[in-house]
């Protein structure tokens, strides 16, 4: 099978309180599943894109309902690999104070390049891989590489910077060789700042133009009041409104699959960033990373 896109990275089981709820008070918690890779497959899937997720999980109940859920969607994950040594990451949502990670010592986190030796990835059309990757290991940071050296198709990176991992303290260090690497990079304002920022000039396309110059022919920044990208047509910016959010996490994976749908099947880049834009709002009406994801754009 050709695929569309083929994503390399760590999902964990998410629990988070319902609407309203606190986890100190709640008497019971949501059960989920999370990761930015296997989000965006999730909307290239029910978009009717072929995808798969390659990642390794633990030998427990998470993994079995991350595998359930994530197949019932229409992913392949027969490049899931099964560790019995170490469990299935977790993530907690706690609202008013963010997200919080027990994932050290995952089974992901010690997935290298021989997790990839089997996966078709050079012939897909696409490749994903996130900085998430490069910082939760060494070992998924080389794979992350390794994809990314080794794909023939359109090499695609969200920088998706993060705290509290194996990585996070030389969290730039780690994620620049990933963009360095990559033809379509889809970044955050304030991310994109930190990897490649000029203090003269902090504008969203001052931050493209850096980043576009180490190597990324399409650069799109997602921030609060915008989503703009550099091409080699010019920049394009589309203003953007927020309306109140049950859930806002998930919303870029979800921007970055309508974005990415519309440009593989040939879509121009003002149509990408309204599909974009539309599924990032349609996640947010959820208390789940993909739960309020289209199915139609």
């Amino acid at each position: 099978m050709l695929y569309d896109l083929v994503a390399f990275g760590e999902t964990m089981i998410a629990l988070a309180p319902p609407p309203g709820e606190i986890v100190r008070r709640t008497r019971y918690l949501l059960v989920d599943h999370a990761g930015a890779e296997s989000n965006t497959c999730v909307g290239l899937a029910r978009l009717g894109l072929r995808v798969a997720w390659v990642s390794r999980l633990g030998v427990d109940a998470a993994g079995e309902r991350i595998l359930e859920s994530l197949s019932g969607e229409g992913i392949d994950t027969q490049w899931v690999g099964r560790d019995a040594t170490r469990p299935t990451g977790l993530m907690l949502k706690e609202p008013g104070t963010g997200v919080h990670y027990y994932r050290t010592g995952s089974a992901a986190s010690a997935m290298g390049p021989e997790a990839l030796l089997e996966v078709p990835f050079a012939d897909a059309r696409a490749v994903l891989v996130t900085g998430v990757t490069a910082l939760i290991g060494s070992a998924p940071h080389a794979a992350a590489l390794t994809l990314l050296g080794s794909a023939r198709g359109l090499r695609i990176v969200d920088p998706n910077l993060r705290t509290g991992l194996w990585g996070s303290d030389r969290r730039a260090e780690l994620v620049r060789p990933l963009i360095d690497r990559c033809d379509l990079l889809l970044a955050g304002a304030s991310e994109l700042l930190e990897l490649v920022g000029d203090r003269d000039d902090q504008s969203a396309k001052a931050s493209a133009e850096r980043a576009q110059s180490r190597g990324p022919r399409e650069v799109v920044v997602r921030s609060a009041a915008s989503v703009g990208v550099l091409t080699a047509e010019g920049w394009q910016e589309l203003e953007i409104r927020r309306d109140d959010a049950v859930d806002p996490i998930g919303a870029g994976d979800a921007f970055n699959a309508g974005y990415i749908a519309v440009r593989l099947r040939g879509g121009p880049v003002d149509e990408a960033l309204r599909a974009g834009v539309r599924c990032g709002a349609a996640v947010t009406t959820a208390p789940s990373d993909t739960a309020g994801f289209p199915r139609s754009l």
